[in-house]
């Protein structure tokens, strides 16, 4: 690569062809066109996801798309004023152009899963296209083409393209790189016409992610990538003339999907957060926590062997000081994020853009401005990822100019490499065929995990031959993390049906205890505590429930069954 100086201070890369010294290998097809070489990269992302046509809908699917009636019948109205998970606004999400996608396969296939599946391979292949375009604007052809061919095959994708909700990143990272190719392609110009499209493109990827927002700082970081601008006065005061126009269109972008988000949510922050953030704990905790995914990040990224459907408690641990993991992952941050700017002072444009890409584009859901639903996902490193493209297409340009012999043992290992990670990602897709065949895998690679218990509790409640071992699966699931209302008050449940009354009692007041303003919980209490005969500890739990709940139907019943009246409430009469 070399680069010219254009009009404006600013500088492009202009692709040469490699000298005559060059190894043969160099100018081998498939990348010697662009378009060759996009959908060359392309076939290769649908082919290691072939396996996903014959899988299911599993674990989220279950609930957003054959358990969305908006999705089933086709209800664009209620797709665009109600919240992603269609009867809660809780996990605060909203993308109604994923879930009207969703409707839209559900009325061409009646619901067949594997056709949303060839859908989201389908998608994948052009991420993966859009991606060699993109590099190709930096590196040579062939470097390109590695880096996109990574992206294809790497492991730490399956999550996103084999669950079909997955589709929500993918269909994203489509606008998203698309708008940054658009930008790049049009050499840094902002007329009316590019700026409306770019803003069109934006408004999709928002409305299918939510994390797509980092989309001008990312064009600022590509910019930066090319060399339009530099870490000088004049450089930035020029820049800023010329990029100012398009980045104040796109702030009205985002501030009209805030404002509806939050007409529709009624809220900016979820009120349902990873399971990790269930014990009380104070922002320095909570960001000492967060902290902890980065190691993880990096494993996934460079060594995605072990791959777990759910990263929480206690895969991953509450923070209280600075553990080993925090301060790895602060260490990881700030060394990222230091040589990035010092390679961008340095003048090492596509250096720092490698650097700087990751934790720009992994801030929205990394937990470190605000908690989220999760604590780590693999399918949000979808785009983040392609940092690893971009450090791999700047390794193989680089060979260029290596000895002979370095060339050939690297051409040697690249495959090798690929291959190893295109195996890994065709043998984890059957993982994903359902959601009992992702909780047999997570409890397999991952027995810590409380989430894997209490599937498999789940498992054994609806299979009769596996009755005997539901009760001791729930106990299992709450001795590796109590702190989780839904999975307690099932427990409690659970153990009642399988006449336990003792041990439902415990695990009632340990309830009551820990949301002592849950009505659910002081309804449970009352009815274990009748069944251990204790009347008097009945009353009171009825008696704090109906202070909670006034009109709960069940607290009444019992109030009306023991004969409590707390103050201010009226009960209904005895039918005679």
């Amino acid at each position: 690569m070399s680069e010219v100086t254009l009009p404006g201070n600013s500088s492009a890369p202009v692709q040469e062809a490699p000298p005559p010294a060059a190894s043969r290998w160099w100018r081998v097809a498939p990348w010697t066109g662009r378009l060759r070489g996009a959908a060359a990269s392309a076939a290769i992302a649908v082919l290691v996801y072939i396996g996903t046509f014959w899988n299911d809908f599993a674990y989220d699917d279950v609930a957003i798309i054959p358990g969305d009636p908006r999705v089933v019948h086709f209800k664009l109205l209620e797709i665009l004023r109600l919240p992603y998970w269609h009867d809660s606004a809780d996990l605060a999400i909203y993308r109604p152009l994923t879930t009207l996608s969703f409707a839209v396969d559900w009325f061409v296939s009646r619901g067949y899963a594997s056709f949303f599946h060839a859908v989201n391979v389908a998608e994948h292949g052009l991420v993966t296209a859009l991606l060699f375009l993109l590099l190709a604007e930096l590196f040579t052809p062939a470097a390109a083409f590695a880096g996109a061919l990574l992206f294809a095959v790497h492991p730490v994708h399956v999550e996103a393209v084999a669950n079909v909700v997955g589709r929500a990143e993918i269909v994203s990272a489509i606008f998203y790189l698309g708008a940054i190719l658009l930008w790049v392609r049009g050499g840094s110009k902002a007329g009316p016409g590019r700026s409306a499209l770019l803003a069109a493109l934006y408004a999709i990827a928002l409305f299918h992610k939510e994390s797509s927002a980092t989309l001008p700082a990312a064009i600022v970081l590509f910019d930066a990538g090319l060399g339009r601008w530099k870490l000088e006065r004049d450089s930035l005061r020029a820049y800023v003339r010329r990029i100012l126009p398009l980045m104040a269109v796109l702030a009205c972008v985002l501030a009209a999907f805030v404002g509806l988000r939050f007409a529709v949510l009624g809220r900016m922050a979820p009120a349902i957060t990873d399971p990790i953030f269930d014990l009380p704990m104070s922002p320095l905790a909570r960001v000492m926590t967060a902290l902890q995914a980065w190691p993880v990040y990096l494993r996934l990224l460079f060594f995605p062997v072990t791959l777990l459907a759910d990263y929480g408690p206690r895969t991953l641990m509450p923070a209280f000081h600075w553990t080993t993991g925090a301060v790895l992952g602060l260490a990881i941050l700030l060394l990222v994020i230091g040589l990035g700017f010092a390679a961008l002072r340095q003048g090492r444009r596509r250096t720092a853009l490698a650097l700087l890409w990751f934790p720009l584009t992994v801030l929205p859901v990394c937990n470190l401005l605000f908690p989220i639903g999760i604590i780590v996902a693999e399918r949000t490193l979808y785009l983040p990822m392609i940092v690893i493209c971009l450090a791999a297409a700047a390794g193989v340009e680089g060979l260029a100019g290596a000895p002979a012999s370095t060339r050939r043992a690297l051409l040697v290992a690249g495959p090798v490499l690929l291959a190893a990670l295109a195996f890994r990602t065709v043998t984890r897709v059957p993982v994903w065929s359902s959601t009992d065949s992702v909780f047999w895998a997570l409890n397999s690679d991952a027995p810590q995990s409380f989430r894997g218990w209490w599937h498999l509790a789940r498992i054994a409640r609806r299979d009769k031959k596996l009755k005997a071992v539901e009760i001791d699966r729930y106990q299992k699931a709450l001795t590796l993390w109590p702190y989780r209302r839904a999975l307690v008050l099932e427990a409690i449940s659970e153990e009642i049906g399988a006449g336990r009354a003792v041990e439902a009692h415990r695990i009632a007041a340990f309830a009551v205890k820990r949301w002592p303003a849950d009505a659910g919980s002081q309804r449970l209490l009352a009815a274990t505590s009748l069944g251990v005969g204790d009347t008097a500890a009945a009353r009171a739990a009825v008696r704090a429930g109906l202070a909670i709940a006034p009109r709960d139907s069940l607290l009444l019943a019992m109030a009306r069954a023991i004969s409590v009246a707390p103050p201010g409430v009226a009960l209904p009469k005895r039918p005679r």
